[in-house]
């Protein structure tokens, strides 16, 4: 089997800040970096992929933000020793040669749904090795869960960066009570606390399931509405064009203009080497020592770097 790794970079990125105690290199908070790529080792040695590529969300306003102005307008501050380590994260990929892909007015969701699409209708032109039949995408957003199906599926991680469960189908269904082509509609009902679009006012996940579970999907609900409960039927009518445009806000993109290039995205030994000396830079030894006994045929001369004496710092070495 042919594996296509495609990680939300910036979605792991946060989890690993906040898993992660504080951690600094040179007097500048490293935790965040260090916390991706332990997560990041961990899913390349237990899936073993031919092919990896980290998605990055833009920097600035998305086209999200264009079509409704207050598209995460909730979400808190992020703290600043997040904020700095994010292009941190940018360069040390590129640094360790792997590849990654970000594109403005575009969130890494949008990145993701368009390679995978476009690695599954790869055509076999050339050899079977370059032919992809399953990918799997590592995030912790849970929007993701509509790109799910026999061929896609998530890596989750379920508690900090140490536990994780694969989603497959009946995964999804078993977690939200809709299965993955039902995701979006059952955020056009629910709306998003998250990312703040409104949904249809007064309808939680029991009532939005039962009625996808019935309806199936946003317009047969809506062809349906008098055989709906009145109650229920009003809520519906008032808040149908907040529906609509919570839809709209949920459905990722799998058209953006960004191109799956298998050759940059192969996961080799050079790879793996230029992580080592990525690592040695920032004194991970405890992310060196595991990369060596993964590939023990690689053993680069150590890089000496100092540490600061933060008194909030938790060695991780």
């Amino acid at each position: 089997m042919s594996r296509l790794l495609l990680i939300d970079g910036h979605a792991i990125a946060h989890r690993a800040y906040h898993s992660i105690p504080s951690l600094t290199v040179h007097g500048q908070p490293v935790n965040l970096i260090y916390g991706f790529y332990s997560m990041f080792l961990s899913a390349v040695n237990q899936l073993q992929p031919q092919y990896v590529v980290v998605c990055l969300d833009s920097p600035g306003p998305v086209f999200r933000n264009q079509d409704f102005i207050g598209y995460r307008a909730k979400r808190p501050a992020p703290d600043k020793d997040l904020v700095v380590q994010l292009p941190q994260l940018k360069n040390s990929l590129d640094r360790a040669r792997i590849a990654n892909s970000s594109l403005t007015n575009y969130e890494a969701d949008d990145l993701i749904a368009t390679l995978a699409r476009q690695s599954l209708n790869r055509r076999q032109s050339k050899s079977k090795k370059s032919f992809i039949n399953k990918v799997t995408i590592i995030t912790g957003d849970k929007d993701l869960m509509q790109l799910v199906t026999s061929k896609i599926e998530l890596f989750m991680p379920i508690r900090g960066l140490s536990q994780t469960q694969t989603f497959h189908p009946k995964d999804v269904i078993a977690k939200l009570g809709v299965k993955p082509r039902q995701v979006v509609d059952l955020k056009a009902l629910m709306g998003d606390s998250s990312d703040n679009y409104p949904g249809v006012s007064g309808v939680g996940p029991k009532t939005a399931t039962r009625l996808l579970s019935e309806y199936s999907h946003l317009d047969n609900i809506y062809q349906h509405l008098e055989d709906i409960t009145p109650a229920t039927r009003t809520k519906l009518q008032r808040d149908k064009d907040n529906a609509y445009l919570s839809k709209k806000l949920a459905q990722l993109v799998d058209n953006v203009p960004v191109k799956l290039n298998l050759k940059k995205a192969r996961w080799s030994t050079r790879r793996v080497d230029s992580l080592i000396k990525l690592f040695q830079s920032y004194n991970f030894k405890s992310l060196v020592s595991r990369l060596h006994k993964l590939y023990p045929q690689l053993n680069p001369k150590p890089v000496a770097v100092t540490t600061s004496s933060s008194p909030r710092q938790t060695s991780l070495f």
